[in-house]
Protein backbone atom coordinates (compact mmCIF):
# COMPACT_ATOMS: atom_id res chain seq x y z
CA UNK A 1 0.00 0.00 0.00
CA UNK A 2 1.50 3.38 -0.95
CA UNK A 3 2.38 5.68 1.91
CA UNK A 4 0.46 8.96 2.09
CA UNK A 5 2.33 12.09 1.16
CA UNK A 6 3.73 14.25 3.93
CA UNK A 7 1.23 16.99 3.00
CA UNK A 8 -1.74 14.63 3.15
CA UNK A 9 -0.52 13.13 6.43
CA UNK A 10 -0.10 16.60 7.98
CA UNK A 11 -3.55 17.69 6.78
CA UNK A 12 -5.12 14.57 8.30
CA UNK A 13 -3.29 15.14 11.58
CA UNK A 14 -4.43 18.76 11.77
CA UNK A 15 -8.00 17.70 11.01
CA UNK A 16 -7.91 15.05 13.74
CA UNK A 17 -6.54 17.53 16.24
CA UNK A 18 -9.07 20.20 15.31
CA UNK A 19 -12.15 17.98 15.32
CA UNK A 20 -12.44 17.43 19.08
CA UNK A 21 -11.91 21.12 19.78
CA UNK A 22 -14.61 22.08 17.28
CA UNK A 23 -17.01 19.63 18.87
CA UNK A 24 -16.45 20.83 22.42
CA UNK A 25 -19.20 23.47 22.50
CA UNK A 26 -22.76 23.77 21.24
CA UNK A 27 -24.17 27.31 20.98
CA UNK A 28 -27.93 27.80 20.87
CA UNK A 29 -29.99 30.88 20.07
CA UNK A 30 -33.41 30.49 21.70
CA UNK A 31 -36.65 32.42 21.55
CA UNK A 32 -37.81 31.68 25.10
CA UNK A 33 -35.25 32.25 27.81
CA UNK A 34 -35.50 31.27 31.48
CA UNK A 35 -36.43 34.09 33.83
CA UNK A 36 -35.10 32.18 36.85
CA UNK A 37 -32.72 29.36 37.72
CA UNK A 38 -35.20 28.25 40.39
CA UNK A 39 -36.85 25.30 38.61
CA UNK A 40 -40.08 25.69 40.61
CA UNK A 41 -40.55 29.46 40.61
CA UNK A 42 -42.46 29.94 37.34
CA UNK A 43 -44.36 27.27 35.39
CA UNK A 44 -43.30 28.84 32.09
CA UNK A 45 -42.01 27.35 28.85
CA UNK A 46 -38.67 29.16 28.91
CA UNK A 47 -37.88 27.76 32.35
CA UNK A 48 -39.16 24.27 31.58
CA UNK A 49 -37.17 24.06 28.35
CA UNK A 50 -33.96 25.02 30.15
CA UNK A 51 -34.38 23.10 33.43
CA UNK A 52 -33.42 19.61 32.09
CA UNK A 53 -29.87 20.82 31.49
CA UNK A 54 -29.36 21.15 35.26
CA UNK A 55 -32.22 19.26 36.90
CA UNK A 56 -34.15 16.05 36.26
CA UNK A 57 -37.62 14.75 37.13
CA UNK A 58 -38.52 11.35 38.52
CA UNK A 59 -40.19 10.41 35.24
CA UNK A 60 -39.15 12.04 31.96
CA UNK A 61 -41.00 12.46 28.69
CA UNK A 62 -39.09 11.33 25.62
CA UNK A 63 -39.04 13.16 22.28
CA UNK A 64 -42.52 11.77 21.49
CA UNK A 65 -43.88 12.74 24.94
CA UNK A 66 -43.98 9.17 26.24
CA UNK A 67 -43.07 8.56 29.92
CA UNK A 68 -39.61 7.04 30.42
CA UNK A 69 -37.46 6.35 33.46
CA UNK A 70 -35.35 9.21 34.80
CA UNK A 71 -34.49 9.52 38.50
CA UNK A 72 -37.10 6.85 39.16
CA UNK A 73 -36.57 3.50 37.48
CA UNK A 74 -40.03 2.13 38.31
CA UNK A 75 -43.46 3.44 39.32
CA UNK A 76 -46.59 1.47 40.04
CA UNK A 77 -50.04 2.09 41.51
CA UNK A 78 -50.08 -0.37 44.40
CA UNK A 79 -53.71 0.45 45.13
CA UNK A 80 -56.27 3.03 44.00
CA UNK A 81 -54.70 5.87 46.00
CA UNK A 82 -51.00 4.93 46.32
CA UNK A 83 -48.10 5.18 43.90
CA UNK A 84 -44.75 3.59 44.73
CA UNK A 85 -41.60 4.88 43.02
CA UNK A 86 -38.16 3.28 43.10
CA UNK A 87 -35.22 5.67 42.80
CA UNK A 88 -32.23 5.05 40.59
CA UNK A 89 -29.02 3.91 42.29
CA UNK A 90 -25.78 5.82 41.87
CA UNK A 91 -27.21 9.26 41.12
CA UNK A 92 -25.35 12.22 42.59
CA UNK A 93 -26.01 15.93 42.58
CA UNK A 94 -23.46 18.29 41.06
CA UNK A 95 -21.92 18.83 44.49
CA UNK A 96 -21.43 15.07 44.99
CA UNK A 97 -24.33 14.47 47.38
CA UNK A 98 -26.25 11.22 46.62
CA UNK A 99 -29.89 11.36 45.56
CA UNK A 100 -32.27 10.02 48.18
CA UNK A 101 -35.99 9.86 48.89
CA UNK A 102 -35.57 12.83 51.25
CA UNK A 103 -34.69 15.01 48.24
CA UNK A 104 -37.89 13.91 46.51
CA UNK A 105 -40.03 14.62 49.56
CA UNK A 106 -38.47 18.07 49.95
CA UNK A 107 -38.96 18.85 46.26
CA UNK A 108 -42.62 17.86 46.16
CA UNK A 109 -43.35 19.98 49.21
CA UNK A 110 -41.45 23.02 47.93
CA UNK A 111 -42.52 22.99 44.27
CA UNK A 112 -46.17 23.50 45.16
CA UNK A 113 -45.57 26.55 47.35
CA UNK A 114 -42.69 28.75 46.13
CA UNK A 115 -43.20 32.28 47.49
CA UNK A 116 -44.01 34.87 44.83
CA UNK A 117 -44.51 32.36 42.03
CA UNK A 118 -46.35 33.99 39.11
CA UNK A 119 -47.52 30.56 37.93
CA UNK A 120 -47.27 27.67 40.35
CA UNK A 121 -46.30 24.04 39.83
CA UNK A 122 -49.04 23.14 42.30
CA UNK A 123 -51.28 22.02 39.44
CA UNK A 124 -49.09 18.91 39.11
CA UNK A 125 -48.95 18.15 42.83
CA UNK A 126 -52.27 19.07 44.45
CA UNK A 127 -53.48 15.49 44.12
CA UNK A 128 -50.78 14.30 46.55
CA UNK A 129 -51.99 14.18 50.14
CA UNK A 130 -48.88 12.60 51.67
CA UNK A 131 -45.32 11.69 50.75
CA UNK A 132 -43.73 8.78 52.59
CA UNK A 133 -40.10 7.67 52.45
CA UNK A 134 -39.79 4.18 53.95
CA UNK A 135 -36.15 4.01 52.83
CA UNK A 136 -33.63 6.01 50.83
CA UNK A 137 -34.65 4.44 47.51
CA UNK A 138 -38.45 4.29 47.88
CA UNK A 139 -41.11 7.00 47.73
CA UNK A 140 -44.81 6.43 48.38
CA UNK A 141 -47.28 9.03 47.12
CA UNK A 142 -50.74 9.01 48.66
CA UNK A 143 -53.75 10.63 46.99
CA UNK A 144 -57.28 11.27 48.20
CA UNK A 145 -58.72 9.71 45.03
CA UNK A 146 -57.38 7.65 42.14
CA UNK A 147 -54.99 9.75 40.06
CA UNK A 148 -53.94 7.97 36.85
CA UNK A 149 -51.79 10.81 35.52
CA UNK A 150 -49.30 10.78 38.38
CA UNK A 151 -46.28 9.63 36.29
CA UNK A 152 -47.00 12.17 33.56
CA UNK A 153 -47.47 15.02 36.03
CA UNK A 154 -44.28 14.09 37.89
CA UNK A 155 -42.42 14.59 34.60
CA UNK A 156 -43.03 18.32 34.98
CA UNK A 157 -41.34 18.67 38.39
CA UNK A 158 -37.51 18.87 38.57
CA UNK A 159 -35.92 17.31 41.65
CA UNK A 160 -33.60 19.41 43.82
CA UNK A 161 -31.55 18.79 46.95
CA UNK A 162 -33.24 18.63 50.33
CA UNK A 163 -31.61 21.88 51.36
CA UNK A 164 -33.86 24.90 51.93
CA UNK A 165 -33.06 27.63 49.39
CA UNK A 166 -34.76 30.77 48.18
CA UNK A 167 -35.38 31.76 44.60
CA UNK A 168 -32.72 34.44 45.03
CA UNK A 169 -30.18 31.80 46.05
CA UNK A 170 -31.00 29.76 42.94
CA UNK A 171 -30.65 32.85 40.77
CA UNK A 172 -27.29 33.68 42.33
CA UNK A 173 -26.11 30.22 41.26
CA UNK A 174 -25.43 29.05 44.80
CA UNK A 175 -28.42 26.71 44.92
CA UNK A 176 -28.59 25.86 41.20
CA UNK A 177 -27.48 22.29 41.84
CA UNK A 178 -29.18 19.35 40.17
CA UNK A 179 -28.42 15.89 38.83
CA UNK A 180 -28.57 16.82 35.14
CA UNK A 181 -26.02 16.36 32.35
CA UNK A 182 -24.69 19.91 32.72
CA UNK A 183 -23.54 22.11 35.59
CA UNK A 184 -24.03 25.86 35.73
CA UNK A 185 -20.92 27.76 34.63
CA UNK A 186 -22.33 31.26 34.20
CA UNK A 187 -25.60 33.15 33.92
CA UNK A 188 -26.36 36.69 32.83
CA UNK A 189 -30.06 37.25 33.48
CA UNK A 190 -31.98 37.88 30.30
CA UNK A 191 -28.91 37.48 28.11
CA UNK A 192 -26.99 34.21 28.23
CA UNK A 193 -26.28 31.01 30.14
CA UNK A 194 -23.07 28.99 30.03
CA UNK A 195 -23.01 25.32 31.02
CA UNK A 196 -20.23 22.81 31.63
CA UNK A 197 -20.56 19.06 31.16
CA UNK A 198 -21.31 17.07 34.30
CA UNK A 199 -18.62 14.39 34.03
CA UNK A 200 -20.18 12.47 36.92
CA UNK A 201 -23.58 12.20 35.21
CA UNK A 202 -25.29 8.84 35.72
CA UNK A 203 -26.68 8.67 32.16
CA UNK A 204 -25.30 8.99 28.67
CA UNK A 205 -22.66 11.69 28.60
CA UNK A 206 -23.27 14.68 26.38
CA UNK A 207 -20.61 15.18 23.70
CA UNK A 208 -20.35 18.85 24.62
CA UNK A 209 -17.80 20.01 27.18
CA UNK A 210 -19.61 23.34 27.15
CA UNK A 211 -22.97 24.61 26.02
CA UNK A 212 -24.27 28.15 25.76
CA UNK A 213 -27.76 29.53 25.35
CA UNK A 214 -28.35 33.08 24.13
CA UNK A 215 -31.58 34.98 24.58
CA UNK A 216 -32.55 35.97 21.03
CA UNK A 217 -36.24 36.78 21.34
CA UNK A 218 -36.56 38.49 17.96
CA UNK A 219 -36.70 36.24 14.86
CA UNK A 220 -34.40 38.49 12.84
CA UNK A 221 -31.78 38.36 15.58
CA UNK A 222 -31.87 34.56 15.67
CA UNK A 223 -31.49 34.27 11.91
CA UNK A 224 -28.67 36.82 11.83
CA UNK A 225 -26.78 35.02 14.61
CA UNK A 226 -27.10 31.70 12.78
CA UNK A 227 -25.99 33.06 9.41
CA UNK A 228 -23.03 34.87 10.96
CA UNK A 229 -21.86 31.69 12.76
CA UNK A 230 -22.43 33.12 16.23
CA UNK A 231 -24.72 30.19 17.12
CA UNK A 232 -24.96 26.62 15.88
CA UNK A 233 -28.76 26.34 16.00
CA UNK A 234 -31.90 28.40 16.50
CA UNK A 235 -35.46 27.52 17.38
CA UNK A 236 -38.76 29.18 16.37
CA UNK A 237 -37.33 29.87 12.92
CA UNK A 238 -39.49 32.45 11.12
CA UNK A 239 -41.52 30.69 8.40
CA UNK A 240 -40.95 33.52 5.92
CA UNK A 241 -37.19 32.88 6.08
CA UNK A 242 -37.37 29.10 5.64
CA UNK A 243 -36.91 29.02 1.84
CA UNK A 244 -33.70 31.06 2.17
CA UNK A 245 -32.40 29.03 5.12
CA UNK A 246 -33.31 25.67 3.58
CA UNK A 247 -31.43 26.64 0.44
CA UNK A 248 -28.22 27.34 2.34
CA UNK A 249 -25.93 24.30 2.04
CA UNK A 250 -24.41 25.10 5.44
CA UNK A 251 -27.74 24.60 7.21
CA UNK A 252 -30.44 22.02 7.89
CA UNK A 253 -34.11 22.55 8.81
CA UNK A 254 -35.97 20.33 11.30
CA UNK A 255 -39.73 20.55 11.85
CA UNK A 256 -42.62 18.88 13.66
CA UNK A 257 -46.34 19.62 13.98
CA UNK A 258 -46.51 20.92 17.52
CA UNK A 259 -48.95 20.01 20.29
CA UNK A 260 -49.15 23.78 20.77
CA UNK A 261 -52.11 25.86 19.66
CA UNK A 262 -52.07 29.58 18.90
CA UNK A 263 -55.39 31.24 19.53
CA UNK A 264 -57.41 33.70 21.55
CA UNK A 265 -58.72 33.88 25.09
CA UNK A 266 -62.06 35.53 25.83
CA UNK A 267 -63.34 37.02 29.06
CA UNK A 268 -66.86 35.58 29.36
CA UNK A 269 -67.90 37.15 32.65
CA UNK A 270 -70.80 39.59 33.06
CA UNK A 271 -68.92 42.81 33.77
CA UNK A 272 -68.03 46.12 32.16
CA UNK A 273 -65.53 44.71 29.64
CA UNK A 274 -62.05 46.25 29.38
CA UNK A 275 -61.10 46.97 25.78
CA UNK A 276 -64.68 46.80 24.46
CA UNK A 277 -66.97 49.73 23.70
CA UNK A 278 -70.22 50.24 21.84
CA UNK A 279 -70.11 51.01 18.12
CA UNK A 280 -70.46 54.73 18.92
CA UNK A 281 -67.54 54.59 21.36
CA UNK A 282 -69.61 54.69 24.54
CA UNK A 283 -68.80 52.33 27.45
CA UNK A 284 -70.70 49.06 27.71
CA UNK A 285 -72.18 47.93 31.00
CA UNK A 286 -72.41 44.33 29.81
CA UNK A 287 -69.83 42.13 28.16
CA UNK A 288 -70.76 41.03 24.61
CA UNK A 289 -68.41 38.04 24.95
CA UNK A 290 -70.57 36.60 27.74
CA UNK A 291 -72.99 35.65 24.93
CA UNK A 292 -71.93 32.43 23.17
CA UNK A 293 -73.43 33.71 19.92
CA UNK A 294 -70.96 36.60 19.90
CA UNK A 295 -68.05 34.28 20.67
CA UNK A 296 -69.07 32.01 17.80
CA UNK A 297 -69.38 35.02 15.50
CA UNK A 298 -65.78 35.99 16.25
CA UNK A 299 -64.61 32.46 15.56
CA UNK A 300 -66.53 32.24 12.25
CA UNK A 301 -64.99 35.54 11.13
CA UNK A 302 -61.44 34.15 11.30
CA UNK A 303 -60.14 32.75 8.03
CA UNK A 304 -57.80 30.20 9.56
CA UNK A 305 -56.44 28.71 6.37
CA UNK A 306 -55.50 32.16 5.12
CA UNK A 307 -53.52 32.76 8.31
CA UNK A 308 -51.76 29.41 7.86
CA UNK A 309 -50.99 30.11 4.19
CA UNK A 310 -50.16 33.81 4.25
CA UNK A 311 -48.99 34.68 7.74
CA UNK A 312 -47.38 31.36 8.63
CA UNK A 313 -46.06 30.57 5.17
CA UNK A 314 -47.74 27.16 5.28
CA UNK A 315 -45.83 26.21 8.42
CA UNK A 316 -48.89 25.56 10.62
CA UNK A 317 -52.07 23.45 10.63
CA UNK A 318 -55.61 24.74 11.17
CA UNK A 319 -56.86 23.89 14.69
CA UNK A 320 -60.21 23.49 16.40
CA UNK A 321 -59.10 21.99 19.74
CA UNK A 322 -55.99 21.27 21.81
CA UNK A 323 -54.96 17.90 20.38
CA UNK A 324 -54.05 17.36 16.71
CA UNK A 325 -55.63 14.51 14.71
CA UNK A 326 -54.34 11.11 15.76
CA UNK A 327 -53.26 12.24 19.22
CA UNK A 328 -54.65 10.88 22.48
CA UNK A 329 -57.74 12.89 23.43
CA UNK A 330 -58.43 14.33 19.95
CA UNK A 331 -62.18 14.72 19.37
CA UNK A 332 -62.74 13.52 15.78
CA UNK A 333 -66.21 15.09 15.60
CA UNK A 334 -64.96 18.56 16.48
CA UNK A 335 -63.85 20.30 13.30
CA UNK A 336 -62.23 23.75 13.21
CA UNK A 337 -64.81 26.52 12.82
CA UNK A 338 -65.37 27.31 9.11
CA UNK A 339 -64.89 30.78 7.67
CA UNK A 340 -68.46 32.10 7.46
CA UNK A 341 -68.65 35.91 7.71
CA UNK A 342 -72.33 36.10 6.69
CA UNK A 343 -73.37 33.82 9.55
CA UNK A 344 -71.07 35.76 11.88
CA UNK A 345 -72.87 39.03 11.07
CA UNK A 346 -76.25 37.34 11.55
CA UNK A 347 -75.21 36.02 14.97
CA UNK A 348 -74.08 39.48 16.06
CA UNK A 349 -77.44 40.94 15.06
CA UNK A 350 -79.29 38.14 16.83
CA UNK A 351 -77.29 38.84 20.00
CA UNK A 352 -78.26 42.54 19.87
CA UNK A 353 -75.19 43.97 18.13
CA UNK A 354 -76.36 44.66 14.54
CA UNK A 355 -73.82 47.49 14.29
CA UNK A 356 -71.10 45.49 16.00
CA UNK A 357 -68.91 47.07 18.66
CA UNK A 358 -65.34 48.26 19.18
CA UNK A 359 -62.73 45.78 20.36
CA UNK A 360 -59.07 45.93 21.33
CA UNK A 361 -57.05 42.74 20.94
CA UNK A 362 -54.23 42.65 23.47
CA UNK A 363 -51.40 40.77 21.81
CA UNK A 364 -47.96 39.48 22.58
CA UNK A 365 -45.22 40.46 20.17
CA UNK A 366 -42.43 38.12 21.27
CA UNK A 367 -44.13 34.98 22.62
CA UNK A 368 -44.75 32.74 19.59
CA UNK A 369 -44.14 32.70 15.86
CA UNK A 370 -45.69 35.71 14.10
CA UNK A 371 -47.86 36.52 17.11
CA UNK A 372 -48.25 40.23 16.32
CA UNK A 373 -48.86 39.54 12.61
CA UNK A 374 -51.57 37.01 13.49
CA UNK A 375 -53.22 39.68 15.63
CA UNK A 376 -53.19 42.21 12.81
CA UNK A 377 -54.69 39.68 10.40
CA UNK A 378 -57.48 38.71 12.82
CA UNK A 379 -58.20 42.38 13.56
CA UNK A 380 -58.83 42.97 9.86
CA UNK A 381 -61.08 39.91 9.65
CA UNK A 382 -63.18 41.00 12.65
CA UNK A 383 -63.50 44.52 11.28
CA UNK A 384 -65.06 43.08 8.13
CA UNK A 385 -68.01 41.69 10.14
CA UNK A 386 -68.62 45.02 11.86
CA UNK A 387 -66.37 44.73 14.93
CA UNK A 388 -64.06 47.73 14.72
CA UNK A 389 -60.86 46.16 15.99
CA UNK A 390 -57.55 47.61 17.11
CA UNK A 391 -54.36 45.85 18.21
CA UNK A 392 -52.39 46.62 21.34
CA UNK A 393 -49.16 44.58 21.10
CA UNK A 394 -46.69 44.25 23.97
CA UNK A 395 -43.85 42.03 25.23
CA UNK A 396 -44.79 38.72 26.81
CA UNK A 397 -43.71 39.76 30.32
CA UNK A 398 -45.97 42.82 30.24
CA UNK A 399 -48.79 40.79 28.75
CA UNK A 400 -48.59 38.18 31.52
CA UNK A 401 -48.69 40.78 34.28
CA UNK A 402 -51.64 42.64 32.81
CA UNK A 403 -53.48 39.42 31.97
CA UNK A 404 -53.10 38.24 35.54
CA UNK A 405 -54.84 41.47 36.59
CA UNK A 406 -57.66 40.70 34.12
CA UNK A 407 -57.16 43.88 32.11
CA UNK A 408 -58.12 42.20 28.82
CA UNK A 409 -61.32 40.93 27.21
CA UNK A 410 -59.83 39.35 24.07
CA UNK A 411 -56.18 38.38 23.96
CA UNK A 412 -53.64 36.05 22.39
CA UNK A 413 -52.44 32.79 23.85
CA UNK A 414 -50.23 29.84 23.05
CA UNK A 415 -51.49 26.64 24.67
CA UNK A 416 -48.79 24.02 25.01
CA UNK A 417 -49.79 20.43 25.65
CA UNK A 418 -46.69 19.32 27.52
CA UNK A 419 -47.88 15.95 28.79
CA UNK A 420 -48.96 14.22 25.55
CA UNK A 421 -52.65 14.35 26.50
CA UNK A 422 -55.16 17.21 27.06
CA UNK A 423 -55.90 16.96 30.78
CA UNK A 424 -53.57 19.75 31.88
CA UNK A 425 -54.86 22.48 29.51
CA UNK A 426 -58.45 21.41 30.12
CA UNK A 427 -57.95 21.73 33.88
CA UNK A 428 -55.86 24.90 33.95
CA UNK A 429 -57.38 26.90 31.09
CA UNK A 430 -61.03 25.86 31.19
CA UNK A 431 -61.82 24.39 34.61
CA UNK A 432 -63.92 26.57 36.90
CA UNK A 433 -61.51 28.61 38.99
CA UNK A 434 -61.05 26.84 42.32
CA UNK A 435 -57.71 27.49 43.97
CA UNK A 436 -58.23 24.86 46.67
CA UNK A 437 -58.73 22.14 44.06
CA UNK A 438 -56.06 23.39 41.70
CA UNK A 439 -58.50 24.24 38.90
CA UNK A 440 -58.48 27.11 36.45
CA UNK A 441 -55.03 28.51 37.29
CA UNK A 442 -54.84 30.18 33.87
CA UNK A 443 -58.57 30.59 33.30
CA UNK A 444 -58.36 34.39 33.08
CA UNK A 445 -61.60 34.50 31.09
CA UNK A 446 -63.50 32.78 33.93
CA UNK A 447 -65.24 30.20 31.76
CA UNK A 448 -67.37 27.92 33.96
CA UNK A 449 -69.57 24.99 32.96
CA UNK A 450 -70.73 22.43 35.59
CA UNK A 451 -71.13 19.68 32.97
CA UNK A 452 -67.56 20.24 31.79
CA UNK A 453 -66.24 20.22 35.37
CA UNK A 454 -68.06 16.97 36.12
CA UNK A 455 -66.40 15.30 33.14
CA UNK A 456 -63.00 16.54 34.33
CA UNK A 457 -63.66 14.96 37.72
CA UNK A 458 -64.47 11.64 36.04
CA UNK A 459 -61.39 11.76 33.81
CA UNK A 460 -59.04 12.55 36.68
CA UNK A 461 -60.24 9.50 38.58
CA UNK A 462 -60.31 7.01 35.70
CA UNK A 463 -57.35 4.60 35.73
CA UNK A 464 -58.24 2.95 32.41
CA UNK A 465 -56.60 4.88 29.55
CA UNK A 466 -59.28 4.06 26.98
CA UNK A 467 -62.19 4.99 29.22
CA UNK A 468 -60.43 8.18 30.29
CA UNK A 469 -59.92 9.24 26.66
CA UNK A 470 -63.65 8.94 25.98
CA UNK A 471 -64.42 11.30 28.88
CA UNK A 472 -61.71 13.77 27.84
CA UNK A 473 -63.16 13.91 24.33
CA UNK A 474 -66.60 14.66 25.75
CA UNK A 475 -65.19 17.47 27.88
CA UNK A 476 -63.28 18.87 24.90
CA UNK A 477 -66.44 18.93 22.80
CA UNK A 478 -68.38 20.84 25.45
CA UNK A 479 -65.77 23.56 25.98
CA UNK A 480 -64.94 24.22 22.34
CA UNK A 481 -68.58 24.18 21.24
CA UNK A 482 -69.12 26.80 23.95
CA UNK A 483 -66.29 28.77 22.29
CA UNK A 484 -64.58 29.08 25.65
CA UNK A 485 -61.38 29.65 23.64
CA UNK A 486 -60.81 30.35 19.95
CA UNK A 487 -58.07 28.10 18.55
CA UNK A 488 -56.55 29.21 15.24
CA UNK A 489 -53.72 26.83 14.33
CA UNK A 490 -51.32 24.21 15.54
CA UNK A 491 -47.83 25.62 15.33
CA UNK A 492 -44.99 23.89 13.58
CA UNK A 493 -41.87 23.59 15.67
CA UNK A 494 -39.11 24.87 13.39
CA UNK A 495 -35.40 24.62 14.05
CA UNK A 496 -32.45 25.45 11.81
CA UNK A 497 -28.97 24.18 12.65
CA UNK A 498 -25.57 23.94 11.10
CA UNK A 499 -25.18 20.96 8.79
CA UNK A 500 -22.37 19.41 10.81
CA UNK A 501 -24.67 19.11 13.83
CA UNK A 502 -27.23 16.34 14.18
CA UNK A 503 -30.45 17.12 16.02
CA UNK A 504 -33.35 15.11 17.46
CA UNK A 505 -36.44 17.37 17.56
CA UNK A 506 -38.96 17.08 20.38
CA UNK A 507 -42.74 17.33 20.20
CA UNK A 508 -42.72 19.75 23.14
CA UNK A 509 -40.54 22.10 21.10
CA UNK A 510 -37.87 22.39 23.76
CA UNK A 511 -34.39 23.20 22.49
CA UNK A 512 -31.80 21.39 24.60
CA UNK A 513 -28.08 20.97 24.17
CA UNK A 514 -28.42 17.25 24.95
CA UNK A 515 -30.41 16.70 21.74
CA UNK A 516 -27.55 17.77 19.46
CA UNK A 517 -24.69 15.59 18.31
Amino acid sequence: MPRPSRTAWLAALLLALAAPAAAQEIRLGVELFPNSLDPHWHNFGGNKAFAPHLYEPLVALDAQQRPVAALATAWIATDATTWRLTLRDGVRFHDGAPLSSADVAHTLQRAAAVPGSPSSFAVYLRQITAVETPDARTVLLRTAAPFPLMPVYLSQVPIIRATPATTAEFDSGIAAIGTGPFRLAGWSRGESITLARNDAYWGEATPWARASLRNLSQPASRVAALLSGDVDAIDAAPPQDLPRLAGDARLRVASLVAPAVAGFHLDVTERAPPGIRAADGQPLARNPLADPRVRLALSLAIQRQAIVDRVMGGQARVAGQFMPPGAYGHAPGLAPAPFHPARARALLAEAGYPDGFRLTIHCQNNRFVNDAQICQAVAQMLTRIGIRTEVDAMPHATHVARGRNREFSFWTGLWNVETGEPTSPLVTLLGTVDEARGRGQFNRGRYSNPAFDALLDRALGELDDGAREVVLIQATEIAFRDVALIPVHHQMHLWVHRAERQFTPRLDGYTRAMDFR
